[in-house]
């Protein structure tokens, strides 16, 4: 009975102990996707941007100003990906 009881309080102590490494892990994740997510801020302003001034201009400017714009999507979509692929945990079914 002794042991049982021993071994219970064993087993408890390890549970708690894995709950409290899951929610530190899961602290760490969240601020890891948090920082992931500030650093495409400032890439998606400049595709938002780009875009209101491509708005603003002439047919003529537009043809200049276009290629800007599709570095500035491909750098914040390639960016988005790979922040994404980061903290894929596999397909979801």
């Amino acid at each position: 009975m002794a042991d049982q009881k021993s071994s219970s309080k064993k087993i408890e102590e390890q549970l708690h102990e894995l709950g409290q490494q899951i929610a530190e892990l899961i602290k760490k994740l969240e601020t890891a996707v948090g920082k992931e997510a500030e650093a495409l801020k400032p890439k998606l302003k400049a595709a938002e941007a780009r875009l209101n001034e491509l708005k603003q201009t002439s047919a003529v400017a537009w043809e200049d100003l276009k290629p800007g714009l599709r570095r500035a999507w491909d750098e914040l979509s390639k960016s988005a990906s790979q922040a994404a692929s980061r903290f894929k945990t596999g397909p979801k079914q």
